[in-house]
């Protein structure tokens, strides 16, 4: 039993009861909004966080006529505060739903008033946040400034774990620039302390990212080698959640029968987990590398039409588009080209709205060999125009000129 995940449960369940006595008092509520956060529980997490703001409105309405509330100003400046750190929790439901143009204005919001206030330690805590929101934008200068703003704040207190979160974030920031020694260097200082700190959870996080940062530097052996510990230390903490993630991150380290086995431990970590997305993301690797073996197995349409159903509940519109194209796939394989060019069809609107270019020109590539398949050459054509201009605009001479030759050989 994961002891951590336990005590979290249980000071849920305190500051409910709390707030079912003294409903009045917003700290209350804000106390609860941060252990359904910690829990990640973010629909729980905003009704609680949003009860800080009841008495907040500064308008009410009297025969359809708005009037300012006097006793709001007067209780904002009495508790804005406790509004910022509201807004800065908020904002972490925004980056979970993928809003991350209101996460970025409520961060914003805090940061001024705790630095008015001189709070470093909300300063902190959202710096690092915001910073994350640049990173998810790939406003990756902005984020570095921030993690270094955030760090300077946490050696100036001697807060070793802040120091070590500070790191690891721009340990991110370095990998997704591609300066993979840097990176390798500001996870290795935060693994480091972590350890010190016997901080199992977050020690196994960096173990994690130092493994993916030898992965995307090109060096399988290095990734499978720490993502190997990271998954040891899950299990230690018995994070079952983590222990799908870093058996999803194995397989990608991984070739052949070897990745197969461990794409198909990873689902059943997902599926003893509960998590909808996670179940869902590990059917479709799972489903993916089946369907690299063989197109004849009936139980990869299955993993895949279940992927989608739950990719579209969550409303992850990435992996919606991601399951319907190797739907597309799976049928182009069997030759039933009339399913395969409708589920393109999905993958390619969803494209086009995500404004993915590769995702685009991959559609259009398989919808134009249906369309070939199908004796409708000019179709065809028309499809591998597109994909080929798509490919030539994002710097892709050598798969612009690939389908220029197709168009020409029809």
């Amino acid at each position: 039993m994961n002891q951590a995940h336990e005590k979290t449960k249980q000071l849920i369940e305190n500051c409910r009861l709390i707030c079912q006595n003294e409903p009045d008092k917003i700290e209350n509520w804000l106390d609860l909004g941060r252990a359904l956060l910690d829990d990640a529980r973010y629909a729980e997490a905003e009704q609680a966080l949003t009860k800080i703001f009841e008495e907040g409105r500064f308008f009410s309405f009297k025969n359809g006529i708005p009037r300012v509330r006097l006793k709001t100003l007067l209780h904002w400046k009495q508790n804005k505060f406790a509004y910022a750190k509201a807004y800065a929790d908020l904002a972490f439901v925004s980056v979970h739903q993928a809003n991350l143009a209101e996460a970025e204005r409520l961060l914003s919001m805090a940061l001024r008033v705790f630095e008015d206030m001189g709070e470093e330690a909300e300063y902190f805590r959202a710096a690092n946040r915001l910073g994350t929101v640049y990173r998810l934008g790939a406003a990756f200068e902005s984020a570095e400034e921030l993690f270094l703003t955030a760090r300077k704040v946490a050696e100036k207190h001697n807060w070793r774990k802040g120091v070590a979160e500070s790191a690891g974030n721009l340990g991110m920031v370095c990998e997704a620039c591609d300066r993979f020694d840097e990176a390798l260097a500001y996870h290795t200082e935060a693994l480091k302390l972590y350890e010190e700190l016997d901080a199992d959870f977050d020690a196994a996080c960096e173990w994690r990212q130092l493994g993916l940062c030898f992965l995307r530097a090109g060096n399988p052996d290095k990734a499978d080698e720490h993502l190997t510990q990271a998954l040891a230390l899950f299990e230690k903490t018995n994070d079952k959640l983590m222990q799908s993630r870093v058996m999803n991150d194995l397989t990608l380290t991984r070739t052949g029968k070897l990745a197969l086995d461990t794409a198909f431990e990873a689902l059943q970590r997902a599926l003893a987990c509960e998590d909808e997305f996670e179940i869902a993301d590990n059917s479709l690797l799972y489903a993916r590398l089946r369907l690299e073996e063989s197109a004849e197995d009936t139980q990869i349409e299955t993993l895949l039409l279940s992927a989608l159903k739950l990719f579209k509940k969550l409303k992850k519109q990435n992996e919606v588009a991601n399951a319907s194209s190797t739907l597309g796939l799976f049928y182009l394989r069997r030759r039933r080209y009339d399913e395969a060019e409708s589920r393109f069809k999905d993958s390619l609107h969803l494209e086009q709205r995500l404004h993915r270019a590769f995702g685009m020109a991959s559609d259009c590539c398989n919808l134009g060999l249906i369309a070939k398949n199908k004796g409708d050459k000019q179709r065809a054509a028309e499809y591998w125009e597109k994909a080929a201009a798509l490919f030539a605009e994002n710097g892709d001479d050598e798969h612009a000129a690939e389908f220029k030759q197709r168009i020409a050989a029809l």
